[in-house]
């Protein structure tokens, strides 16, 4: 039993098992920029700002894109 258990567990081991080829890519972009801004006031105040701003032509996105090969040429 246990020499039958043995061979069977090597045998599995050893086989070659069929595996489909699979592709995931992460794709997107970000859009972020940084930006000044200085104001001066009739009294002569300044007043300096500097900050993170998104958003100002398309807005960030992201996504995923993957494929899995069928076999006989198909794919998913």
């Amino acid at each position: 039993m246990k020499k039958t258990l043995f061979v069977t567990a090597l045998f599995a081991a050893l086989s070659g098992v069929a595996h489909a080829e699979t592709s995931v890519t992460l794709y997107g972009l970000i859009d972020t920029g940084i930006g000044f801004q200085r104001i001066k006031g009739n009294d002569g105040y300044k007043e300096s700002k500097v900050g993170m701003s998104n958003g100002l032509s398309s807005g960030s996105r992201w996504g995923l894109r993957g494929a899995e090969d069928l076999g006989d040429g198909l794919s998913a």
